[in-house]
């Protein structure tokens, strides 16, 4: 049932630290493999980054320029090192409309539910959720 499908789902999600006193937005990005039945998507976890973070603000452009030019984190390779395969995952979705996702881990089914919230339609191959 699998079906060539190309692009990138990037993951933003806000995290407070410190009390909530600093948050930053956790930018996972994944490349689309290829869709799975109707319902799901396997996806490839790339990079990780915490971006727009409260504290590199407070520094101004140099916070700013170190917000920017910081190299994301190579998750998708790490989690590869620890047990081969599992920086693949399937995103089975469960409910869907304009605004709201509930997804689950096919390989983690009853342990993890996503829910997405859109932010804004993205342009191309890309949507941000």
């Amino acid at each position: 049932n699998a079906r060539p499908v190309t692009g990138t789902l990037v993951s933003r999600v806000k995290v407070a630290t410190l009390g909530g006193v600093a948050t930053s937005m956790m930018t996972t990005r994944c490349s689309v493999l290829n869709a799975d039945g109707l319902d799901g998507l396997r996806l490839k976890v790339e990079t990780t980054k915490p971006e727009d973070s409260t504290i590199l603000q407070k520094l101004g452009p140099l916070g700013e320029m170190l917000n920017e030019s910081a190299p994301p984190f190579p998750s998708g390779e790490a989690l590869e090192q620890v047990e081969p395969g599992s920086s693949e995952i399937v995103m089975r979705t469960t409910y869907c409309d304009e605004g709201l996702r509930v997804t689950k881990n096919d390989f983690r089914l009853g342990e993890d539910v996503f829910v997405w919230k859109r932010v804004k339609f993205g342009s191309g191959n890309t949507v941000s959720l």
